[in-house]
């Protein structure tokens, strides 16, 4: 019993210790965290080269005569000049014609050039007779330079239609901006500016100021914009701030204030036809003088009088159509008319506002 015993103790440690030789220790695996770096790409970026850009538009206007301006103007033959006792609405802007030239071209990135030629035609029969008749060429050219996006130059010239001729500088400040805006733009212009007469005589005028313009939004629809002119004038020859002709002066400070209000109803549009119904109206100017200045008609002796505050007040409705021919070309037609004080003008007295038709055609090209 005692053998047995000791045989099967011996058997039992044999056999552990061979299980514990076949017990093996797994070995740890140490986990490597590994980091891929990325090159940055870098992406050439290319600029658009610039190229020149412009518009070149010609319209033909044709203006009716003016409600009220229904007779004839009656010839004094004493005196070889129209009759002042009769209907004068408007005189000398009836029935004329006006073809209009415009055109711009954005040069470089900085500069800008824009014209405007306007050729005025009388169609009165009895234009020959009629010295205020609108006859003439006016020309219009402005250069701009952009020094940075709120600063730029603008020198101008004109050529009138009576020959006069005119430079300007202005030193154009754009303050704010905020599109969609009751206030959308506020820009400033100081500014230097000469007159100077056909016969480059001594009745020339030098003014130094400034120029505020303006635009916005309006609810429904409306937009509205202006100028504000300040302007110190100095003239070349005295005029007369009484009716007796005396207490002359040669400079005066003189503030104009335009304001335009415009409305544009869409009543048909495709892709390439359009008709709309177009309103537009304000002050024209509003002229704040500092004197009253009176002038003597040296053939008749008679003394006339320009108020030194005057006003303009007008509302012009068109009904316009353009047909797009091509993705930079368009033509529009349109009839219309404008009612507004012509002739009476003084802020004591400003009255008699009267309708005037005109009709017009026109095209426009892009490049």
């Amino acid at each position: 019993m005692k053998k047995l015993a000791l045989f099967l103790g011996s058997l039992l440690v044999v056999g552990t210790a061979v299980q514990a030789k076949e017990v093996v220790v797994a070995p740890v695996e140490v986990s490597k965290e590994i980091i891929v770096v990325a090159e940055p790409v870098v992406e050439e970026v290319i600029a658009p080269v610039f190229k020149p850009t412009g518009y070149v538009g010609v319209q033909y206007r044709a203006y009716g005569e003016t409600e009220g301006h229904g007779d004839d103007i009656r010839w004094n033959t004493a005196t070889n000049e129209a009759d002042d006792n009769q209907d004068t609405w408007n005189r000398g802007a009836n029935k004329y014609s006006r073809l209009e030239t415009t055109f711009g071209v954005q040069a470089t990135e900085n500069f800008k050039l824009e014209g405007r030629i306007r050729d005025y035609n009388n169609l009165e029969s009895n234009g020959d007779r009629n010295k205020n008749s609108k006859n003439g060429t006016e020309t219009r050219l402005r250069a701009y330079y952009q020094h940075n996006d709120w600063f730029t130059s603008r020198v101008q010239y004109r050529d009138e239609e009576n020959d006069s001729q005119n430079l300007e500088y202005q030193a154009r400040f754009t303050v704010y901006k905020n599109e969609g805006a009751l206030l959308s733009k506020l820009l400033l212009a100081p500014k230097v500016y000469h007159s100077f007469p056909e016969d480059g005589g001594s009745n020339y005028m030098n003014t130094i100021g400034m120029d505020i313009e303006y635009a916005g939004n309006l609810p429904l629809g409306f937009t509205w914009d202006g100028t504000i002119y300040l302007n110190q004038n100095f003239y070349g020859q005295d005029f007369h701030t009484n009716a007796d002709l005396t207490d002359n002066k040669d400079k005066d400070f003189v503030a104009e204030w335009e304001i335009y209000l415009y409305r544009s109803f869409a009543l048909y549009s495709t892709d390439n036809y359009a008709i709309d119904f177009n309103f537009e109206g304000g002050y024209d100017p509003y002229k704040f003088g500092q004197y009253d200045k009176y002038t003597k008609n040296e053939t008749t002796g008679k003394v006339s009088k320009s108020s030194k505050t005057t006003y303009s007040l007008y509302t012009l409705l068109t009904l316009d159509a353009e047909y797009k021919v091509t993705e930079n070309f368009a033509v529009n037609a349109g009839v219309g008319a404008e009612y507004r004080n012509w002739d009476i003008t003084a802020q004591d007295a400003a009255s008699h506002w009267r309708w005037q038709p005109l009709a017009y055609v026109g095209m426009k090209a892009t490049f």
